[in-house]
């Protein structure tokens, strides 16, 4: 793709080809993004519902900070019920990614909305040629098959794949089961390369919500148990795109055009009886969204020293969503949000990189437009009614390389991202844009062939933060916020096949206006891999992986802080020749650790509502358990 020919604008960048995506620890392709350096991801919604992520400080939610497109596609869902940006990926296989590009910090000037802590680029197609059958069982109590093809004449992008799970989980509410379908083709015709595909998912899952410290500590519940009606959900989406790359000359260009048919149920409770004695506290939530859009994609060669890179996009939106106060046998008894919405977004962008000796500078700018209108029937505090809004949005943008010596290099960036306008939060001509201004500074060193060492700075300042409120169930917008943090670390390739890594991240994050710590986000992430790519002895060629991550105590609002962790994770293949045989280990030492801890007040007993309220208590999330997955494939 054009956008994959662009130069790295920070040290932190990340570029994974499929023998990376081979060797990475992880099952899913959510398991891929943790590959981007400073990000943390927390899977405590169940294998269904969107992980949240945590990259350089930020608490990205669900995907609000974190733009991630698959061949041109943009992932993220506008003004969802559950969060702006839901970036749910369970819909891709892993085994259909055939590469990524992972850019912590300021975006380049082709990536839009959700542009603020990062963004990230998925390549698809099916690497190897020949039929793919796999098997999959583990101790999680999961069952899986696959089959896929792709023709030994045919690139890449000529496929058809079909898989099934299905899982009861380890513990309390955590059974999932998913189907997904995919198919593409890749033909080039003269100049230009054609690819389309289609992709399809249905999936339904539990969850298991939160657990109050003290019901642990007592005995009343155990540290993988959950309380009934904790929450679960649907998930589906059909995806199709077609995409033309074209070189002629000194031109190049790609086009991309798509549409998706989505829809998304979830149901939650983290509070039991608090507010609602009689009924309990759970909620309903549904999604049902028709998108399509269009982007181009161009570059332009003026010489050995200078180029042209623009672009285009355009987005449509068509959403109803709903929220319900349900009971605990899921009847509902309050109706508390009936919204339709139509959302419009047109950018364009354009850069210039321009090298002069050993002095690269790229100097670009992007501006975006979005047209919000938003019809509530019901809507409890904000009322009924309609609203109508414009929201322009200018984000210049700046990346400069410099060569100090021969295995030396200076980067920076500078820029604007910016998170479109929720469509819940617009008034009638009213509809803000959420910016972030930032810049970072670093430098990577090659010190031999063996050994590159990187670090640097930096800082980000957000008009607007977001953050999820247990006690209401729902996301809010709490003011002004700023960063400021670093990275280092190292690659080592002791011999060709492996390669060993450290990644150092921390962030200093919070509100301007205060100096209060923004809450949740890590201020230190700590990462320890490594990796071995397809080393040979005898018959047998081997892909092994191991990741070991601390993730340091967080801020939790009233002053508290939450635990330190120290997980492991293992993975491992041996193919021969025509077999297949992978073995992941998720949590090797079978660590309790929290994925997400939080302070407030609930009230949980299953068989009397009528509790009195509580006090605030600390809640947790646990993180996954000890497992052991084992699968066994063929490529005929």
């Amino acid at each position: 793709m054009v956008e994959a020919a662009a130069p790295a604008t920070s040290a932190a960048e990340r570029h994974l080809d499929r023998e990376d995506v081979e060797a990475s620890v992880g099952t899913t392709t959510d398991d891929l993004l943790r590959q981007a350096r400073g990000l943390h991801q927390s899977a405590h919604g169940g294998h269904g519902k969107a992980y949240q992520y945590f990259l350089r400080g930020f608490d990205a939610v669900h995907g609000a900070d974190i733009a991630v497109d698959l061949e041109g596609v943009p992932l993220n869902e506008v003004s969802n019920v559950h969060g702006h940006g839901y970036l749910d990926l369970h819909f891709l296989p892993r085994e259909l990614v055939t590469g990524a590009t992972l850019r912590p910090g300021v975006a380049t000037a082709d990536v839009g909305d959700f542009g603020v802590a990062g963004s990230g680029s998925l390549d698809l197609g099916l690497a190897e040629s020949g039929l793919h059958v796999g098997m999959i069982g583990s101790t999680a109590r999961t069952l899986g098959a696959s089959v896929g093809y792709r023709p030994a004449t045919a690139g890449p992008g000529t496929f058809v794949w079909l898989d099934g799970t299905t899982s009861r989980g380890i513990g309390q509410s955590r059974a999932w089961r998913q189907a997904r379908a995919g198919a593409g083709v890749q033909k080039v015709v003269g100049a230009t390369e054609l690819r389309a595909f289609v992709l399809g998912y249905a999936g339904r899952f539990e969850s298991p919500g939160v657990l109050r410290q003290d019901d642990v500590d007592a005995g009343r519940k155990g540290f993988y148990d959950a309380y009934p009606g904790s929450g679960g959900g649907l998930s589906s989406r059909a995806l199709a795109a077609g995409v033309a790359e074209t070189r002629s000359g000194r031109w190049t260009s790609t086009t991309t055009i798509w549409a998706q048919l989505r829809a998304l149920e979830l149901r939650q409770d983290f509070t039991g009886a608090w507010e609602h004695p009689d009924t309990g506290d759970a909620t309903l939530q549904t999604q049902r969204s028709a998108s399509g859009g269009a982007r181009w994609v161009a570059r332009v060669d003026l010489g050995s020293a200078v180029d042209v890179r623009m672009g285009a996009d355009t987005r449509l939106d068509t959403i109803h969503q709903t929220e319900a106060g349900i009971d605990l046998d899921g009847a509902v008894w309050e109706e508390r949000i009936d919204a339709r919405v139509d959302e419009r977004a047109l950018g364009a962008w354009a850069s210039v990189p321009v090298e002069l000796g050993p002095w690269r500078v790229e100097p670009g700018a992007r501006v975006q437009g979005f047209q919000v209108q938003l019809d509530r029937a019901v809507d409890l505090g904000l009322g009924s009614g309609k609203a109508r809004a414009v929201a322009p949005v200018l984000a210049p943008r700046l990346a400069t390389a410099l060569e100090v010596g021969p295995h030396v290099t200076l980067l920076g960036s500078a820029g604007r991202g910016f998170r479109s306008p929720e469509a819940r939060g617009v008034e009638d001509r009213s509809a803000p844009i959420s910016v972030a201004d930032g810049g970072e500074l670093g430098a990577e060193a090659h010190v031999s062939d063996g050994l590159e060492l990187r670090g640097g700075a930096f800082g980000t300042w957000v008009s607007n933060e977001i953050r999820f409120d247990h006690a209401a169930a729902r996301f809010l917008t709490t003011g002004s916020t700023r960063r400021l943090g670093g990275f280092g670390g190292f690659t080592a390739r002791p011999i060709h096949a492996l390669e060993i890594e450290l990644d150092v991240t921390g962030s200093d994050g919070r509100y301007t206006a205060t100096g209060e710590l923004i809450p949740y986000a890590p201020r230190w992430l700590v990462v320890g891999s490594v990796a071995l790519h397809q080393a040979i002895t005898g018959p047998i060629v081997w892909t092994a992986g191991t990741r070991t991550t601390w993730l340091a105590p967080r801020a939790i609002p009233g002053g508290f802080a939450s635990h330190a962790s120290l997980v492991t994770d293992l993975t491992t293949r041996a193919r021969v020749r025509d077999t297949v045989v992978d073995l992941d280990i998720a949590n090797v030492f079978a660590t309790r650790w929290r994925d997400g801890e939080f302070v407030y007040a609930s009230s949980w007993n299953a068989t009397d509502l009528s509790d009195p309220p509580a006090l605030p208590v600390r809640h947790f999330t646990a993180g996954a358990p000890f497992e052991v997955r084992l699968g066994l494939g063929w490529v005929l």
